[in-house]
């Protein structure tokens, strides 16, 4: 058994039955198809080519995609993350960065942060990070420590954390205690003069408040990586990015604050 093929450029295209399919350099599969044709094993061709039967592993080995179905730990994992992901690998892109996201997510013990959050980043064009975290923003005093309670450094390089216990987790209380993010839609409904880039790992998100149209979030933990030094629209342009476009200049680091016994604001 053969079925005809043509390797034409950056394509091969192989006729299965009486359906052509072209594979691109850019795809997964390309690889492995062309690995196949060489050694002459047909059998090894249309499994890969038939989107049916084609099981696709990454990361550690949980997330698996055959067909357009995307599984965790071998279970069905459905929602706009598992969407994504499947559209992105079939239009040749890389995935790699969503699995890290989806290994970093997965960690998160809410059940509404995983399902939620990956829906609030596409929403409000909030990218990933090579590493499977996100890229978010935050207002902060002229000094660099928080608006609410002016005793959290958010100065670049600051590890900002607080137990997740005392983080609020109900996303109905719209304005509570918890270290905020945000979209660049919200920028303008909060006081501060300074706009700082947040890096947060996935599995430190606790809620999604709902009000503002889902636009910021509260975790437990982010490190600030930047401060903006171009206009919000410009700051993010890509799906996959390591920090904002053009940051500030670094500024002078502030002196820290942390008390094991506070009782913790909304930051």
């Amino acid at each position: 058994m053969s079925f005809p093929y043509l390797i034409q450029g950056n394509n091969i295209t192989v006729v299965i039955g009486s359906t052509p399919h072209t594979i691109s350099k850019t795809h997964i599969t390309y690889n492995k198809v062309l690995e196949a044709i060489k050694a002459g094993n047909w059998e090894r061709v249309k499994e890969i080519i038939d989107p049916k039967k084609v099981v696709l592993n990454y990361g550690q080995g949980n997330v698996s995609i055959q067909g357009e179905k995307l599984f965790w730990k071998n279970e069905e994992f459905n929602g706009a993350l598992a969407i994504r992901m499947i559209n992105m690998l079939q239009d040749g892109f890389p995935i790699e960065p969503m699995v890290k996201f989806m290994e970093n997510l997965m960690q998160n013990p809410s059940h509404r942060s995983v399902q939620e959050l990956y829906g609030f980043l596409e929403k409000n064009d909030l990218p990933i990070t090579p590493d499977g975290h996100f890229l978010a923003y935050k207002k902060v005093r002229d000094n660099y420590f928080d608006v609410h309670s002016g005793k959290f450094d958010n100065s670049v390089g600051k590890i900002v954390e607080m137990e997740r216990n005392k983080v609020d987790d109900k996303a109905e209380n719209t304005c509570s205690a918890g270290l905020h993010f945000c979209s660049k839609g919200y920028l303008n409904h909060f006081g501060g003069s300074r706009i700082m880039i947040v890096k947060i790992n996935p599995r430190d998100v606790v809620s999604i408040p709902t009000d503002y149209d889902f636009s910021k979030g509260r975790a437990c933990r982010y490190e600030v990586i930047a401060e903006l030094g171009v206009d919000a629209d410009e700051a993010f342009d890509k799906p996959v990015q390591e920090t904002a476009n053009a940051p500030a200049e670094t500024p002078k680091t502030a002196t820290s604050y942390s008390s094991t016994n506070y009782n913790w604001p909304t930051v």
